[in-house]
């Protein structure tokens, strides 16, 4: 009986196995554009179930185990909107047409560590920029490439010096004395963006050591290649960006690499060839005559002192009246610059590949400064087996810039702007000292950066049936990085013996190491009335950096080694950085995929925090909705909302309390550091809320989306000054609070869409409004306010940090609060003043608004591009006008507008300040260009190309702005949080045009 019922079961078994084999089938067809083309690696996925497809080179595919009856076939590719394909119960073969997707519409965003989702039905507003966008112009950085492309993001350069040099702002100020970088993912490995100075301050005295912040360092993302993008997503807030945890208040920026593809290989070759020139001048003074020159430098006057006056009217006469201009002097004459890239990109069944190749030159305005980059990048994708996919992404990169010297100088002028503020145009620069000329001729200060940036990303699929698929994905990624800079200022320079010690080198040589290993899990669960992704996994990651400087003074001619000098000093800086963390994370896509539901956290520790065993929690919640009723002339309409928190580490060191070692009378000794160690300090907490409507409308040809976000950022670490009887003079604590609020707005519409002409035009628009709600010692309760950050004095600016007060203030001298006599009766308040005291305001330094605006229309084979940038409102520092003002007697300065010189010294000497509106418009991005006939190109490469585009670009061809320096745009702190809007006789900024020729093959 036992036996019989064996068989009885494996009977029934066969027949069920049976019948639903019988009930499924094996469908074919092909996925073209509306145009005819056939649409290669387009996804064909049967809705509710996990069987799928791609298509061939020819646009074909084929479905196994379709189920029968009637199905719907959901066919995606990027770059065409998705189609929903009704396959009737009776048909084994449907042919499909896509239409493009001009606007973007259809792309995939990040919503975990392995997980995507649709942009239709994104919760977050994640901005995203692809390949073709970022690279309509060349552009120094892949930042210069972003400017006003991104709603929420400011990007400002911080000076026009060659090589990069940029600050990246999401969503407004995050913090005050951390890091305000955003955190950078490339291919699943967190990269490192830091600054390192070349030791330049060692001849500016800009500041005290080897090296500052006003050494104008690069941040390191400027190594990418924007060429080897396919794409960047921006995740603006800690409502997107909480599963990256402690690193990602101040927003994440997350690029993907090129990728091979199957078919025929495909190979691109572009030729730039362009020149920079300088964007804008100061506008330098001719003295018309000698009186003109006696007057201005008659130092002295009222003790009758004309010999300095006399000896400068001497010079003035033996020029013959001449009058150089220095500017156009200095920043010209330099040599075409360059740019080849090449890439080659294929594969076949199971294997594709990309293999891409960068050099390039940008010979830059200022005499002997430049920046040149080669780079190879080589991505892999190996399918093993049946389950096993194992892909390799290799970027290998090498950078060699010497950015010149600009800026703040102190005891010796060494700066090309402090220079020529100080020196009348009738001298001829390059036969006096101080000599600019000579300095970019032998001070030589070349930054040398090899790097490699990889990962290896393994996924295996453990299970797979219709309705469930479970995955395992591995990503190890790495990126390190050696700096060597050399400074070599040799005694030859006129400027070297001023400080008893001729001749200067600073040698720095830095070793840098990012890694970080992921083990995550997927399982997508599909349900007739839902779609359930679970994902889960740990992150390892590891940051170190051993930074060495080596400084020689009073150094023998021809010698560029340290060990030659008569004095030497050194400095050396270590760090190691572990962190580890857990993240979990649930994702339901519902009612027919218009709801999406999603919950996740982050658990992580790390090493820099006060105690380094403790998990701090990161979680998120979001929703969106697809309105199934939609308004007349709407073709989509979704509502969202999103919460979530993340962090910002505690800077390196700041729970402990440093030694500082010292030799007295010949003993070697320590003491502590001033700055008390906090063992209980944490990560400053940024919590966000956004929500926000995504619209489609006439047939996918406008689209809106339009975010509002409140951001809450809490435990903000201060520097507290502690009692003096401590022995301490501050410490670090968790204390401070503030808030931003912002709308981010963006409008995309193709007006005309014709078989020959296409016209797109973007907008977008943001706002932010920042305010400290907290500045308390947690101890004493008393209110920390006072001017924070590096700055000069509020005679020109100062930042400012008090509660009520926005973060980005700044404090500046605006005019007297006087109190005076009375005379006779109703004539009070118009004698003589009995006292006077400066007035100190409040003005806000951050924009009013930004916003962006770019057109892209195609005739034919004809392209029209181009990118404005306005920002309205903000305040900038002009310590540039300062120089120029002060460097005469009578008050005329050294600009060629004398009268707007004078009204700017009255109105110091009146209590006034040098605070000057940043309001700007930029024409960021122009282009034309021309794909020729294929007639003409297969008449010389037959067979061989498909298309060649013949381009002219433009970047900051012209800027629109009533500030009366060189830019707006500017930082002589490099990217310091706050305070950045220090303008120091800065690298002026340059324009650049390009011809370029692509070849597709």
């Amino acid at each position: 009986m036992r036996k019989f019922g064996i068989w009885f079961v494996a009977l029934l078994l066969t027949l069920i196995v049976s019948a639903e084999a019988s009930a499924q089938r094996r469908v074919t067809g092909r996925v073209t554009a509306t145009t005819g083309e056939p649409v290669q690696a387009a996804s064909v996925n049967v809705q509710g179930s996990t069987i799928g497809a791609y298509t061939g080179e020819d646009g074909r595919f084929t479905l196994n185990n379709v189920p029968a009856g009637a199905q719907v076939l959901v066919v995606r590719r990027i770059g065409y909107r998705r189609v929903s394909q009704p396959l009737q119960a009776t048909s084994d073969q449907v042919d499909v047409r896509l239409d493009k997707d001009v606007l973007q519409l259809e792309t995939q965003v990040i919503t975990g560590t392995t997980t995507t989702v649709s942009s239709a039905n994104a919760a977050n507003a994640v901005a995203s920029v692809s390949g073709d966008q970022l690279n309509r112009a060349p552009t120094p950085t892949i930042e210069n490439a972003l400017q006003g492309k991104i709603p929420g993001a400011i990007i400002s350069q911080n000076s026009g010096a060659p090589g990069g040099g940029s600050q990246v702002q999401l969503r407004g100020v995050t913090t005050l004395n951390a890091s305000s970088s955003p955190l950078y993912v490339i291919d699943g490995v967190l990269v490192n963006n830091s600054q390192i100075g070349s030791g330049v301050n060692s001849i500016t005295n800009a500041g005290a050591g080897i090296t500052g912040s006003q050494d104008q360092p690069v941040n390191r993302i400027a190594d990418l290649n924007p060429a080897d993008i396919e794409n960047i997503e921006v995740l603006k807030g800690a409502s997107a960006g909480a599963i990256y945890g402690s690193k990602a208040s101040n927003g994440v920026i997350v690029i993907t690499t090129r990728k091979g593809s199957t078919g025929r290989p495909q190979a691109n070759i572009t030729q730039r060839v362009g020149q920079f020139s300088l964007a804008n001048k100061l506008g330098l003074r001719c003295f018309g005559s000698a009186n003109e020159v006696f007057d201005a430098f008659l130092f002295g006057k009222t003790k009758g002192d004309t010999a300095s006056a006399n000896g400068v009217v001497a010079d003035y006469t033996a020029s013959g009246g001449a009058c150089n201009d220095f500017e156009s002097q200095f920043y010209a004459g330099n040599p075409l610059s360059y740019e080849t890239n090449l890439s080659l990109r294929g594969g076949a069944a199971g294997t594709t590949f990309y293999v891409g190749g960068l050099a390039k030159r940008d010979n830059a305005i200022q005499h002997n400064s430049y920046y040149q980059k080669q780079s190879v990048t080589a991505n892999l994708s190996q399918l093993l087996g049946t389950r096993l996919t194992l892909r390799s992404n290799n970027e290998f990169i090498h950078s060699l810039t010497d950015r010149g010297i600009a800026g703040n100088d102190n005891q010796d002028i060494v700066s090309p702007g402090d220079i020529f503020s100080a020196t009348p145009t009738f001298i001829d620069l390059q036969a006096r000292e101080p000599n600019p000329f000579q300095n970019a001729d032998l001070v030589k200060n070349p930054e040398d950066v090899y790097r490699y940036i990889g990962s290896v990303n393994t996924t295996f699929s453990a299970f797979t049936s219709a309705r469930q698929t479970l995955d395992f994905t591995f990503i190890g990624g790495v990126d390190a990085y050696s700096y060597n800079s050399s400074l070599n200022s040799p005694p030859e320079a006129f400027f070297e013996p001023n400080d008893k010690l001729p001749g200067t080198i600073v040698k720095n040589k830095s070793q840098n190491v990012n890694a970080n290993l992921n083990l995550s899990g997927a399982h997508k669960f599909i349900a007739d009335i839902a779609t359930a992704t679970t994902s889960f996994g740990l992150r390892q990651e590891r940051r170190q950096q051993d930074l060495v400087y080596a400084q020689g003074r009073n150094v023998p001619s021809g010698s560029a080694n340290v060990s030659s000098a008569a004095v030497q000093s050194s400095f050396e800086s270590q760090f190691l950085v572990k962190d580890f963390a857990y993240f979990a994370q649930e994702e339901v896509l519902a009612l027919n995929e218009r709801l999406l539901l999603t919950g996740a956290i982050n658990a992580e520790r790390s090493s820099v925090n006060g105690d380094d065993k403790k998990f701090y929690s990161y979680p998120k919640a979001a929703l969106s909705y697809r309105l199934p009723w939609l308004p007349r002339f709407t073709d989509e309409l979704k509502v969202r909302a999103a919460w979530g928190r993340a962090g910002t580490q505690p800077p390196y060191g700041n729970k402990f309390t440093a030694l500082i070692t010292s030799v007295n009378e010949g003993v070697l000794g320590a003491r502590p550091s001033t700055i008390v160690g906090a063992p209980d300090i944490r990560p400053e907490i940024s919590e966000e809320t956004e929500g926000g409507v995504d619209m489609q409308m006439l047939g996918g040809r406008v689209a809106l989306d339009a975010t509002v976000f409140r951001k809450r950022v809490s435990d903000l670490i201060l520097a507290i000054p502690v009692a003096t009887t401590s022995g301490f003079g501050t410490k670090n604590v968790n204390a401070g609070a503030f808030q931003n609020t912002g709308t981010e707005v963006g409008l995309n519409i193709t007006p005309i869409q014709t078989g020959n002409i296409t016209w797109i035009s973007r907008t977008t628009y943001a706002n932010v409004d920042s305010r400290i709600t907290s500045l308390r010692d947690p101890q004493t309760g008393l209110v920390q306010c006072g001017n924070f950050g590096s700055f000069f004095s509020t005679s020109y600016g100062a930042p400012y940090v008090c509660e009520g007060y926005s973060p980005s203030s700044v404090q500046a001298r605006n005019g007297f609060d006087s109190t005076f006599s009375c005379g006779p009766v109703g004539t009070c308040n118009t004698g003589t003043y009995i006292s006077r005291a400066r007035r100190l305001s409040i003005f806000e330094s951050a924009p009013d608004f930004n916003m962006g605006f770019s057109n892209e229309i195609n005739i034919g084979p004809v392209r029209l591009y181009g990118l404005v940038e306005w920002r309205k409102g903000g305040k900038v520092a002009n310590l540039t006008n300062a120089y120029f003002d002060q460097a005469t007697a009578d008050g005329t300065g050294m600009r060629g507008d004398t009268a707007a010189t004078i009204a700017r010294n009255n109105s110091f000497a009146n209590g006034g300040s040098y605070l000057e509106s940043a309001s700007l418009a930029k024409l960021r991005e122009l282009s034309v260009s021309y794909t020729i006939p294929s007639r003409l190109t297969q008449s010389v490469f037959p067979s061989l190309t498909q298309d060649v585009r013949l381009e002219v670009s433009g970047r900051n061809l012209k800027t629109w702005t009533n500030y009366t320096g060189y830019d707006p745009e500017v930082s002589n702190f490099s990217n310091q949080t706050i305070g950045r809007y220090q303008d120091v006789t800065p690298y002026p900024p340059s324009r650049s045009i390009f011809v370029s020729l692509s070849a597709n093959f």
